[in-house]
């Protein structure tokens, strides 16, 4: 590289720094912003408040004038009132006539005025909407067309659209039949790709022969699976029966999945009313619920979807005051101001995002709500609701200390907790994004529709879809390869250590070793010893570059997934099996960290490094926290250099339309030691700390390697 090269290099990165500050800095003041318009919200709602008070003191205290004027009429019409006013005018004048006429007039009866209203009328408060407050018009989310997860599994399924949307990405699926054509559609399914099985859900298909069809997949071998969702009905809160009456009773539920093979039913209520029935819960789907965070993400507190349900009043009753949004129908006037219509299912996936915290939702919205990164906190008083965790069951995840609930969120049982659990998750933004990271965790780990296919294919058996891999029933996690290059034989051991203790299996390490004479089966033996259960040790010789080390690894590694790890950098147990997830509901060839943590080792301060950059689409990530799909890296390669390989794959990537994601900044932590000697590269601290928020001194890898 030539001097004029460097320094245009040297220019180039201060413009980039500079503009990454400056995007810094307009996120802040959009986030005073937003802060100042909630502000200003809660004064505004408070002073309406104060109106309508201020209102009825008023009208009070009229009444009460009006009370005292009407007594006072009163007393003047009484007869012996007239009177005694007309004698005393007649001492005065006894021979006028005009006094004569007023005795007369005294002792006639006159009628007593109407008696005003016993309580004072407050006058109308001002109507105070949301829709007043804010204007909301969420976006409608775009479903991708794929890709399939179980191409050789073809599946005739009559279900709700939000169940036949999230079941498409599962299997080649037959869906929208008609009652006079389902027999032509499944008739077309060819030879090479024959129909496996028949899905239904409850609820769905009211205007189908369902009994005729499910006699027609018995008579050619075909399986037969009845889902029960609840009440007879499909997402378990509107009309129509899975028997076709349309009367949406659970007795039409019972009598329709008499005619199938395998009944399945969302929780314990729901399977008592089957015999043999399995457990198959809602689930998510990443394609369509996922943590991507658009713009305005987390902009407004609170969020409550459905109808009114009194039980939940624990979270509703404190919720207004927080800035609660309430989307649907049926709330007692007292919530008006916050309430707005139902939002379309497409609309409220979108909206879901906007918001820091997902109030009392159903199953099926505590799923996707978890898989798209918002917390969702739930009451305990409806019984015999679905909950997808015990009630009572203490969190075993470190730092949520939010009483009862699970990974997927907690558990309030009165206002008192609703409140303190509400403003611990919306003041805290750590406490808040540590529970929606426990929670994507969870979904990806047991809760997606993956799982829920898998489950059902399983128990149909006669060999459907069951390769392994992602095209069968039997679902294999797929290998990943990481390779670490390391010039630094003190840094071995602890580099073996982090990649031990890796949760994802299988998983291979391929060290290359830059450099060292060192016997690389003794390594091996170390490797083995730590914990490390496959392992390739290559010997590079000193005069390689840094990324012909990690072509060397490349070509040895066997991955689906091929990543890069450093040797000084240090990652959490989780780190691959949470890096994994976003290649099923992300279109990026290569994921891992630009939001992260670092660690000053000279004053021990340990910094959040662009935060802004957290479940997003991005240029470039860090190079020692990267992973990426196996081919790609066998075709991209690293250039020939000795630094700035990672920044050149980043480029060429770019330029060729490859899409690359970074995730969270949990489970990673990049060491700056005191001698700037040991890094690549070398900004000093005083650099990093004008460009990053100190999150505390020390190194606490319990807050960021959970």
């Amino acid at each position: 590289m030539t001097d004029a090269d460097g320094g245009r290099a040297d220019r180039l990165a201060a413009e980039n720094q500079a503009v990454r500050q400056r995007v810094a800095e307009l996120q802040q003041e959009k986030d005073e912003r937003d802060r100042q318009i909630e502000a200003l919200t809660r004064r505004l709602t408070e002073a309406t408040r104060g109106l309508g008070d201020l209102g009825l003191k008023v009208a009070e205290e009229a009444l009460k004038a009006e009370h005292a004027e009407w007594q006072a009429e009163v007393m003047r019409r009484r007869r012996w009132w007239r009177l005694g006013e007309a004698l005393t005018a007649f001492r005065r004048k006894p021979l006028a006539v005009r006094s004569y006429r007023r005795l007369r007039g005294a002792l006639a009866v006159k009628e007593l005025p109407a008696e005003p209203a016993a309580e004072a009328v407050a006058p109308p408060r001002p109507e105070l909407t949301i829709n007043e407050l804010e204007t909301l018009d969420f976006p409608a989310a775009i479903f991708p067309a794929g890709p399939v997860a179980r191409g050789d599994v073809t599946a005739a399924v009559v279900a709700s659209p939000v169940t036949t949307a999230a079941l498409r990405y599962e299997w080649r699926q037959i869906d929208g039949l008609g009652a006079d054509d389902w027999r032509q559609s499944l008739e077309q399914s060819p030879e090479a790709q024959p129909l496996g099985l028949l899905f239904v859900e409850s609820g769905a298909g009211a205007d189908l022969p369902l009994a005729e069809l499910v006699a027609w997949c018995r008579e050619r071998g075909i399986p037969t699976v009845y889902w029960d969702t609840g009440d007879g009905t499909a997402d378990g809160t509107g009309d129509g029966a899975a028997d076709g009456t349309g009367d949406g009773t659970t007795d039409g539920t019972v009598e329709a999945a008499e005619a199938f093979d395998h009944v399945f039913a969302v929780d314990e209520a729901a399977a008592a009313r089957h015999e043999d029935a399995g457990l198959l819960p809602f689930a998510a789907q990443p394609r369509l619920h996922n943590p991507i965070r658009g713009a305005d993400h987390g902009r407004f507190p609170l969020v409550y979807e459905g109808s009114y349900d009194e039980r939940d009043e624990p979270l509703l009753a404190p919720a207004p005051k927080l800035g609660a949004h309430f989307f649907g129908d049926g709330f007692p006037r007292i919530y008006r101001q916050r309430v707005a219509p139902p939002l379309a299912y497409e609309k409220a996936l979108t909206a879901r995002k906007h918001y820091r915290v997902l109030l009392a939702a159903g199953e099926r919205q505590v799923y996707e709500a978890a898989a798209a990164g918002v917390p969702v906190v739930r009451t305990s008083q409806a019984e015999g609701r679905d909950v997808p965790w015990r009630a009572g069951a203490v969190a075993e995840a470190p730092g949520v200390g939010l009483g009862p609930g699970g990974p997927l969120g907690p558990v309030v049982t009165d206002e008192v907790e609703g409140r303190a659990v509400l403003r611990a998750l919306l003041l805290g933004d750590e406490l808040r994004d540590r529970q929606a990271h426990l929670a994507l965790r969870e979904i990806h780990a047991a809760h997606t529709y993956r799982h829920r296919v898998a489950e059902i294919l399983d128990s149909v058996g006669q060999g459907i879809g069951r390769g392994g891999g992602q095209g069968g029933g039997a679902w294999t996690e797929p290998p990943v390869s990481m390779i670490l290059p390391t010039c630094r034989p003190e840094q071995i051991t602890e580099a073996l250590r982090q990649v031990a203790r890796q949760q994802w299996r299988p998983l291979q390490l391929v060290l290359v070793l830059h450099g060292l004479d060192i016997d690389t089966s003794l390594v091996e033996k170390r490797a083995r010893e730590a914990g490390v259960d496959e392992i390739v040790v290559l010997a590079a010789d000193s005069a390689l570059t840094l990324g012909g080390c990690l072509n060397l690894g490349i070509e040895a590694a066997d991955g689906t997934y091929i990543g890069k790890m450093d040797d000084d950098e240090v990652y959490g147990p989780h780190y691959v099996s949470d890096l994994i997830p976003a290649f099923a509901y992300t279109d990026a060839g290569v994921v891992g960290k630009l939001a992260h943590y670092s660690h000053l080792a000279s004053i021990g301060a340990t910094l959040l490094r662009l935060p802004e950059h957290e479940h997003k689409y991005v240029n470039y990530l860090r190079g020692g926290a990267l992973l990426a799909e196996g081919d790609l890296m066998r075709t991209y390669r690293f250039a020939d250099l000795g630094q700035g390989e990672d920044t050149d794959l980043f480029k060429r990537l770019r330029a060729d339309g490859v899409l690359v994601y970074a995730s969270d900044r949990f489970s990673f932590i990049t060491i700056r030691h005191a001698d700037p000697a040991r890094h690549t590269w070398r900004p000093d601290d005083l650099e990093l700390m004008a460009n990053a928020t100190l999150a505390f001194y020390g190194l606490p890898e319990e807050h960021i390697l959970f």
